[in-house]
Formats: C-alpha cells, sequence, structure tokens
C-alpha cells in the first residue's frame, strides 16, 4: 500500500485533458492493479463527495490564499491518509492554477469537478504541487489537498489564482 501512494507521479504522465495540465487519470493498463486501487479510490471518494454536506467543505475564492493542516481528525481517505477539501465556482473558459506547498509532508493535489470526478493531479515535489486549467464549464469545482504518504501530516499554504 505504501508502495502505491509514493509511486503515483511514477505511473502516471502528463497530458492535456481539455486543456488542463496535470498528471492523468483516466488511462488503466491492463494489469496494472494500482491504477485499478486508484481508480477505485476515486470513485469512492466521488460517492463520498457527494453524500458530504456543504459544511464539510471549506469554500475557496479566487486570487485567495489559505494557510491549513493535514491533521488528525481530517477525513481520510481510503489508504487512511488525511485531507481537506475545498469548493469554488468557476466559470467556462476561466484559466485558473492552483498552488499547494509545505515543509512538512510531499503534496498531493487533485482538482475535480461539481460530481466529484477527478479532471487532475499531481504529485509535489520539493514541497510544491501546481495544476492549471482552463475550466470546460461554469459550476462548483474541488480542490483536494492530500499527501502523497500516507502518514503525511502538517501545515500547507493552498493557493487559488487566476491567470
Amino acid at each position: 500500500m505504501e508502495a502505491d501512494r509514493g509511486s503515483r507521479a511514477e505511473h502516471s504522465g502528463l497530458r492535456e485533458m481539455g486543456r488542463c495540465r496535470g498528471a492523468a487519470v483516466g488511462r488503466v493498463a491492463p494489469g496494472d492493479r494500482s491504477q485499478w486501487r486508484r481508480w477505485i479510490a476515486a470513485l469512492g471518494f466521488a460517492i463520498l463527495a457527494l453524500a458530504t454536506s456543504a459544511r464539510a467543505q471549506t469554500p475557496i475564492h479566487i486570487g485567495q490564499t489559505i494557510e491549513g493542516a493535514l491533521e488528525e481528525g481530517d477525513r481520510k481517505m481510503a489508504d487512511g491518509s488525511y485531507y481537506d477539501l475545498y469548493v469554488f465556482r468557476g466559470n467556462r473558459g476561466q484559466r485558473i492554477v492552483i498552488h499547494l506547498r509545505s515543509r512538512e509532508f510531499q503534496p498531493y493535489l487533485t482538482l475535480m469537478d461539481e460530481n466529484g470526478v477527478e479532471m487532475l493531479s499531481e504529485s509535489g515535489e520539493h514541497g510544491h504541487a501546481q495544476l492549471r486549467c482552463t475550466l470546460p464549464r461554469s459550476g462548483r469545482y474541488f480542490i483536494r489537498v492530500n499527501s502523497v504518504r500516507r502518514e503525511g501530516r502538517g501545515r500547507y499554504q493552498l493557493q487559488l489564482l487566476e491567470l
């Protein structure tokens, strides 16, 4: 399990998704169990995101920087790692960049559509993960802050900007 989380970036290359750049999600090679596990985890998260009340999602606005922490008591992924969930409203054609920085854990950043379906994900090297995207439609989007390693905890800075 530990090796699976630590090797996310190794199994997924960069690709264009619409006009979004980040780690590829959606391609599963036959026999690649780690990809299937991630798909199952993503499906579980999508169901959880739809069932989660609005109170459990922290709003973030374009131009805002949030100081946060992954810590005991936060929500947990299927693999036991902690995550924080943010929500923002975006417009079709809007160009955004999301930065996640931490000196205390290796960041893993995910952008999801209003249905909780992963659009992009990126594991950060040297304490910084970044996603760039031209939003395909107007509506709500979710940002998940997570760690590459299950035991990853600590403070972070999340920034949502318009390009």
